[in-house]
């Protein structure tokens, strides 16, 4: 085909000024332990191209506990915590570190207590080895809530500390202690294997949330356009998930990366639901910090902390 100059012009200029494909902007993301029902709308938005939809590309990378987690986005090597319980980023907060939770998105406690098959109650732990994440971690905070509404202390009970559920999992399955705070969908698989579920936390502390999103203040101010994009793509799976329509695939979401029991992750969609566990708003609640100060402070003693320190509200 042969251009006139005037045509190949124009056509030179339609080239040039044509919208080009952006490459997706790839972030690093952190999470505690291996893949699990409470980043259950990570998978989502992956698997609904709702990252994609925002222009982003997520690598999410697991560590043993979230004080690990908290430490690789301090050093840099994550943009951004996730499913992180709270006691964690408070404690690095206090200590000076520059961190902000930007989301809660686990608003309740997802964990039962679960115990051998000699144990029937709380009160028949007494003198007994239970398994917790720290020794002042928020699986502590709530157990220590349990254990008083049951009249009695943290100090009543010897402890095992794993920062995972699968460790605490693995810990109470070879006997190396007598109970374990599990959350789903792993304490539907220790019920399926005899063991007996004592207390569940989003009945004894319904109002106590439970994780949140974590960034280096540092990096979030620098780049607001990105942790903003990223919550976008994280609330529209937060919703996906809530639509019941979506139960199947939602089931079969997590069943491909955790490789879990299929009925146990269908049990962990049913509770989730049930007990609201994820957190719709995208804006962090002050009432909801400040209730959760007031309950670590159950194992940390006063703290002076105004909750506004640790939240940054990305607009």
């Amino acid at each position: 085909m042969r251009f006139d100059k005037p045509a190949a012009a124009l056509l030179l200029a339609a080239v040039l000024t044509a919208p080009q494909a952006r490459a997706a902007e790839t972030l690093q993301i952190g999470a505690v332990g291996a893949a699990n029902a409470v980043v259950w709308p990570h998978y989502i938005a992956e698997a609904k191209g709702l990252y994609a939809d925002q222009g982003l590309s997520i690598d999410l990378y697991y560590s043993d506990s979230s004080p690990a987690t908290l430490q690789a986005l301090t050093g840099g090597s994550t943009k951004i915590a996730i499913a992180v319980g709270l006691a964690d980023p408070t404690h690095a907060v206090l200590r000076g570190a520059n961190l902000a939770i930007v989301r809660i998105d686990g608003q309740v406690g997802p964990y039962a207590l679960l115990a051998n098959k000699a144990i029937h109650s709380i009160k028949d732990l007494k003198g007994k080895k239970v398994s917790v994440d720290a020794a002042a971690g928020t699986t502590m905070v709530y157990f220590d809530i349990m254990a008083s509404k049951n009249g009695m202390t943290r100090k009543d009970f010897d402890y095992f500390f794993a920062g995972a559920t699968a460790a605490r999992f693995a810990a109470l399955e070879a006997g190396a202690t007598d109970a374990a705070m599990l959350t789903a969908p792993q304490l539907f698989t220790a019920q399926a294997h005899g063991f007996v579920d004592i207390g569940d936390v989003y009945t004894y502390a319904p109002d106590v949330p439970f994780t949140s999103e974590v960034v280096s203040r540092a990096w979030a101010d620098a780049n607001k356009a990105a942790v903003k994009k990223y919550l976008t793509a994280f609330g529209k799976a937060i919703a996906w998930f809530y639509d019941t329509k979506n139960r199947a695939e939602a089931i079969q979401i997590l069943l491909k990366v955790t490789k879990m029991n299929e009925d146990d992750i269908a049990k962990s969609y049913d509770l989730f639901q049930k007990i609201h566990y994820f957190d719709k708003s995208d804006k962090v609640s002050m009432k909801t910090m400040e209730g959760y100060i007031k309950a670590q402070e159950r194992v940390d003693g006063p703290i002076s902390l105004d909750p506004k320190k640790l939240v940054l509200d990305i607009e």
